[in-house]
Formats: structure tokens, C-alpha cells, sequence
């Protein structure tokens, strides 16, 4: 069984793209729209291994407010929080979080979820 990546995109052609390029990687992914959408596959589901997640999306919360829950429920649980119009220093992120700037290249995307995932 390989593990879950969960792909929170508001852009739908990004989206797309994301979770093919994580597929190349032989993981599962499960893609949504919205920080919204996303709580209740986190709740459904404990074969997700990590959360990549735009920040900046319309909705009730945005991607660092759905970090901000994922911290506080599934602690253990790595995020990375990518954006093309803000920026988060590493200091303030905890350990098993990482930052990807957009654009980011394949290669970039392959090795953060790599980063994030146990071998």
C-alpha cells in the first residue's frame, strides 16, 4: 500500500498537475479545492501521510489556517505549504513543515515530498 499525499488546490489546472507529478512518485493522491473540502478527507481517512496545501484559497480558512488545525489535531502529520504571492520564513515553521514557493519546478515538488515522507 503506498502512502497518501492530500493535494489542497484551489486552482483546478494546478491542482491537476500537482497530483500528477506527486503520482509519479508511486504515492496515492487525493486532491480537493478548498482548506473546506479538506478537514472531512483528514477526518475519513488515516492512510494520509502528508498534506500539501496552497495557502492563499477562498473558503472559510485559508491553507495556513488548515496547517494551523492539522498542528493542533494530527501533530505528526507533515505539511507542505506552497504559495507564489507569500512567503514564510522556515524559524517559524515547525520541523515537519515545509515552505515551496511557486512556481516550483518537478524536481523541487519530488524532493519536498521525499523530504516529508518516512523512506
Amino acid at each position: 500500500m503506498f502512502p497518501t499525499v492530500l493535494v489542497v488546490e484551489d486552482d483546478e489546472t494546478l491542482r491537476s498537475l500537482t497530483a500528477d507529478a506527486i503520482s509519479l512518485l508511486d504515492l496515492n493522491v487525493i486532491d480537493c479545492a478548498s482548506a473546506d473540502d479538506a478537514l472531512p478527507k483528514l477526518e475519513g481517512s488515516s492512510s494520509i501521510a502528508l498534506v500539501m496545501t496552497d495557502i492563499c484559497m477562498p473558503g472559510s480558512m485559508d491553507g495556513l489556517q488548515l496547517a494551523q488545525v492539522i498542528w493542533l489535531r494530527w501533530p505528526l502529520l507533515p505539511i507542505i505549504l506552497t504559495s507564489g504571492n507569500r512567503s514564510l520564513p522556515d524559524g517559524l515553521l515547525p520541523s515537519h513543515c515545509f515552505f515551496l514557493r511557486k512556481p516550483w519546478s518537478l524536481n523541487a515538488l519530488h524532493q519536498a515530498v521525499r523530504s516529508c515522507l518516512p523512506e
